[in-house]
Order: C-alpha cells, then sequence, then structure tokens
C-alpha cells in the first residue's frame, strides 16, 4: 500500500511558509550568500534568514528535492537549534530520502519536546510499521506509539488505520481488522479534509487486513477440523 505518511499533518506547517516572499536587493560588497540555496542574506536580521531559509526550504519539498531541503533546514537549525518547523518538517524530508535513522532520531526528540503532540507519536508509529528498512521496522514499538497517541486523539481516524498497520505487521490480523473498521466509520463521519487517494489507500489497507484475518481463521480451521467460516463482514469508505 502507498504510504499515506506525508498526507499526516506537513501542511500545518508548509502553508506559512509558501507565501510568497520577495528578495529585496543589496548592495554587492555587503551580500553574503547561504552555500544551500545561493540566495542572499546579506543586510538581513537573523529571523530575516531564518524565515528565507524556510521558505526556501518547504519550495524544495514541494519540488520533491529532498536534499536541498534538508539542507535548507539544517541552516535553519544553525541559527535556532530549536526552531520547530524546521525540526518537523525535516523528518519529512529525511523519511523521503530514506534517512530512516535520522528520521526516528528527530521524532524522538521532537516526541519528548512536545510530549502532547499526538501527531509526532503518529508519524513515528507509522514510521515504525511501514518502513521497508528492517533495523527500523518494530510493529510492537508502533503499537506502543500509536496506543498513546489514541489516548490523546481518540477519534483522529488517522491513529486508528496506523494501529492497524501496526497490528498488521506484528500478525495480529484479528486486532487490525477491527482497528480498520473503527477508522473506516470515524473517516465516513467526518466526511473532510479525506481525499479519493487516501479513500483508495485505506480501502486497499480494509481489504489487506480482512484477507489477512480470513487466511488465518481458515488455517485455524483447517488445522482444528473445523467446516466454520469467519465471519468477517465487507467494510469499505
Amino acid at each position: 500500500m502507498k504510504s499515506i505518511f506525508n498526507s499526516l499533518c506537513i501542511l500545518a506547517f508548509l502553508t506559512p511558509c509558501l507565501r510568497a516572499q520577495e528578495v529585496e536587493p543589496v548592495e554587492q560588497t555587503n551580500t553574503a550568500t547561504t552555500a544551500e540555496s545561493g540566495l542572499p542574506t546579506g543586510n538581513r536580521t537573523e529571523q530575516d534568514r531564518i524565515d528565507l531559509l524556510l521558505n526556501v526550504g518547504s519550495v524544495y519539498m514541494e519540488e520533491q528535492d529532498y536534499a536541498s531541503a534538508i539542507s535548507a533546514f539544517k541552516r535553519v537549525l544553525e541559527l535556532d537549534p530549536e526552531n520547530q518547523q524546521a525540526r518537523y518538517i525535516l523528518t519529512y524530508a529525511y523519511i523521503n530520502s530514506a534517512q530512516v535513522s535520522e528520521a526516528v532520531e528527530l521524532l524522538n526528540q521532537l516526541i519528548e519536546d512536545y510530549p502532547d503532540d499526538f501527531q509526532l507519536k503518529n508519524n513515528l508509529a507509522w514510521l515504525y510499521a511501514t518502513t521497508p528498512d528492517p533495523a527500523f521496522r518494530d510493529g510492537r514499538k508502533a503499537i506502543k506509539l500509536a496506543q498513546q497517541a489514541m489516548v490523546l486523539a481518540p477519534y483522529d481516524h488517522h491513529i486508528w488505520s496506523t494501529l492497524s498497520e501496526a497490528y498488521y505487521v506484528s500478525g495480529d490480523y484479528e486486532k487490525a481488522f477491527r482497528a480498520i473498521k473503527q477508522m473506516a466509520a470515524l473517516a465516513s463521519q467526518s466526511g473532510t479534509g479525506i481525499t479519493q487517494e487516501m479513500v483508495d489507500n485505506y480501502n486497499e489497507q480494509i481489504r489487506k487486513c480482512r484477507r489477512a484475518w480470513e487466511t488465518e481463521q481458515a488455517l485455524k480451521d483447517l488445522v482444528e477440523g473445523s467446516s466454520s467460516s469467519t465471519n468477517s463482514p465487507t467494510v469499505e469508505l
């Protein structure tokens, strides 16, 4: 299934960054440039430079130039090590450039700094559940984080989707299917902010979990010599 990780909450941070920002001309003798962007930064305050780099990094993210985005956001953190926006979006840049170790480390740091941010816990849970890197794929950690996120936001359907995926990779297919049914119910109730691509991804997740649970039950029935069949209803958005 195609990952929906990027759609979870990055827009809240990208939107203010993508506003048009004019660059005032500066005298050639006073011009400095950033190594990452090549844009003039002379005669600017530190906050001006930070805002410019955030804008540049966000544009790079939109263009899927993740290496350049990482450079821009790292430069922001050199100027302002605790900049939440740069740290947050940098996790997405790391993930999309397959730098899983860096993404995990930064997400853990952010969770420590912002323990009540359920989206951070959900994002790290999704990463643990879906990363192709066997060194970091960990269904049990994903379950724990998703459950912690759910305590903070029990009606967020994204978290139920993550919890389902965490159960699935842990081999607990019945719980995976039950979680994805709850996700479908919540998503149908909200009815807002859900794109067709998300619906298709969710439906594929539903079918995947249902098939796995039905297969598990069929094998169990075969071993036990039972002719009963799994009674798992079809659920789609």
